[in-house]
């Protein structure tokens, strides 16, 4: 026995008595993913920080700070370029990939690395936050533990989502929106069945981190009211600002990324080198470029910062850092630096609304802490997250009619001006084509009754097999229901009665060799579901029964239908949203997509 395996068996037997149930195994390792993603983020967290005091990289630099901060983009960079290039970035497309790529299986030396090239990366004073390789690091580990305890791919797969909403809930003290954030933009489907799980690790995150800390939230509890109706339209404008600016860092930050290629010739560590060096540079027109943005967002929403043209240095040279070292590849989330954007636009608009009303508007703080929420949906385009993060992260409700106004407003411009979030936009730019929510909506939004086949041969139980037989040879199909007396009994394929035929039992009923435990779809049940039965239970075809009667079939399913059916549909939306532009003959594409009359396998 291997001293892993050993390990494995001596945990299970003190924890279950010998009961080596899947279920209890996945509770406890999801009580204990939650634990592990809040120590990993105050570690983090106190790590980088004091880093950062000692050798000064989060004010401007002094010798000793270029010095540090040059080797740390070195060493992380070279190891990142060089072994783990897993390891760069964000994470958090990465996560996605493991999920719809790999089952969730995500290798423990690659999360442990990310660790490491994270605190490098993050103590350099990069224009990047914490929270994004928290939330990476976090989700190997939960998928290492799934792997470690051989649990099935569909487990290993929950464990990866468990681990991204305890790492996002430890490092902002925010484990609604942690939980909103992994089922919307991680998982893609807010009707996840291991939601359970994930609230139940959010929590556990949040107070391990919490009690580690002794800090209740990211940010000092504030209070703002509306003071005038007439300041929704401000916070209108704000919505329409936030969308503009998000979508043009978006594709700034590809632009950039495009640049890199062409300038340095697809050497990665001379880009990172060179971002540390502007970093460097801009430090010294104002340090708050450095580094995620937390005192800075405090100063904002505690309305400190009253100069517009401070507000407008910080936001340009934000802007352009984050931009310019996320696009490099370096190790670092775009949380924290998105929302000081946020903030910073917040509070100009705010000031430019208070120069028209001055005897309407708020404190600036209000108009920061919309901003932050409307650059934020403009950006990660998860626009429920964005929505309760502000409201956690501050602890403030009273506000809630602006910023749902500019957040609503700024998803919708944004989401007409750019398709995708910054992440998926990566993905793509790299040739990587994530899920996106769209695959499982259509498929929700399609039913079985309108894929499947009405016109249905079937035999009947009382034939013998060889006229049964003789029946399937005038049909390609690779099997029949089975009927007696209008009531379905069973099903049986052609390959039985060919080998029922062969071995000389033609005189048999077709009722004694049917398969009789039936696995059947309801005409009202979503395609999704229909796919899901097929490759579980590894049938070609599934009879579609009423719901008032189990026995009456009215119809039958294959995979072939639902094929066709979804392809259709999915031409028939993009048809009707005008996504695509080129032009395309719409006539011949759904000749080719319509679903046939027959169902052949």
């Amino acid at each position: 026995m291997k001293l892993s395996e050993f390990w494995r068996y001596t945990i299970l037997k003190s924890l279950f008595k010998d009961d080596e149930s899947e279920e209890k195994t996945y509770f406890v390792l999801t009580l204990f993913t939650g634990l592990l993603g809040g120590v990993v983020a105050v570690l983090i967290h106190s790590i980088t920080k004091k880093l950062i005091d000692f050798f000064g990289t989060g004010q401007a630099f002094e010798m000793k700070s270029w010095i540090f901060g040059g080797l740390c983009i070195l060493i992380s960079g070279f190891i990142t370029t060089r072994f783990f290039p897993s390891t760069a970035g964000s994470g958090i497309p990465g996560v996605r990939i493991a999920l719809a790529v790999f089952h969730g299986k995500i290798s423990f030396l690659a999360t442990l690395m990310k660790f490491f090239v994270s605190i490098l990366s993050l103590s350099s004073g990069m224009s990047l936050g914490r929270e994004g390789p928290t939330v990476s690091i976090t989700a190997g580990i939960g998928s290492s533990l799934g792997e470690f305890f051989s649990l099935s791919k569909k487990r290993i797969k929950a464990l990866v989502a468990v681990g991204t909403a305890g790492g996002l809930a430890a490092s902002f003290h925010t484990p609604i929106s942690a939980v909103v954030f992994t089922l919307e933009e991680v998982v893609g489907d807010l009707n996840a069945k291991m939601l359970g799980s994930i609230i139940i690790s959010s929590v556990i995150a949040s107070i391990t981190a919490q009690f580690l800390t002794g800090h209740n939230s990211t940010f000092t509890e504030l209070s703002y009211t509306l003071n005038d109706p007439i300041e929704l339209v401000i916070y209108l404008a704000l919505g329409v600002c936030a969308s503009l600016a998000g979508v043009f860092w978006v594709k700034t930050v590809l632009k950039f990324r495009g640049m890199n290629k062409n300038v340095f010739k697809g050497h990665k560590l001379s880009s990172m080198l060179f971002a540390f060096t502007i970093m460097g540079l801009f430090s010294y027109i104002h340090p708050a470029v450095l580094g995620g943005g937390h005192d800075t967002i405090e100063n904002a929403l505690l309305s400190l910062i009253l100069d517009w043209k401070t507000l407008a240095i910080v936001f340009v040279l934000k802007f352009s850092a984050t931009a310019l070292c996320f696009s490099t590849g370096v190790s670092g989330g775009i949380f924290l630096p998105t929302l000081l954007i946020g903030a910073m636009l917040g509070s100009l608009v705010g000031t430019v609304g208070g120069h028209i009303f001055p005897e309407s508007t708020s404190s600036l703080g209000a108009y920061a802490l919309v901003g932050m929420g409307a650059y934020f949906v403009a950006v990660i385009r998860a626009p429920f997250t964005s929505i309760l993060m502000v409201f956690e992260l501050t602890r403030n409700y009273n506000i809630i009619l602006p910023l749902m106004i500019a957040n609503a407003v700024s998803y919708f411009i944004s989401n007409r001006l750019h398709v995708g979030s910054i992440y998926e936009s990566i993905s793509e730019q790299d040739g990587i084509h994530l899920p996106k929510k769209e695959d499982h909506e259509v498929l929700h939004s399609i039913v079985v009754e309108d894929a499947m086949v009405t016109n249905v041969t079937c035999l009947n139980a009382d034939q013998e097999i060889e006229k049964a037989y003789e029946i399937s040879k005038e049909h390609d199909y690779s099997g029949f229901p089975v009927i007696k007396n209008n009531k379905l009994v069973g099903m049986i394929s052609t390959n039985e009665l060919r080998s029922q035929y062969a071995k000389g039992d033609g005189a048999k009923k077709v009722k004694e060799v049917c398969e009789t435990q039936i696995v059947s779809v309801y005409p009202d049940e979503s395609l999704l579901l229909a796919f899901h039965k097929l490759n579980k239970y590894q049938v070609s075809r599934l009879p579609v029964v009423s719901r008032l009667n189990h026995q009456r079939l009215v119809g039958l399913v294959t995979a072939e239908n639902i094929v066709s059916n979804f392809g259709y549909h999915i031409k028939e939306e993009e048809d009707e949203q005008k996504i695509e532009d080129e032009d395309i003959d719409l006539s011949s594409e759904e000749e080719k997509l319509k679903p046939s009359n027959e169902s052949k396998d």
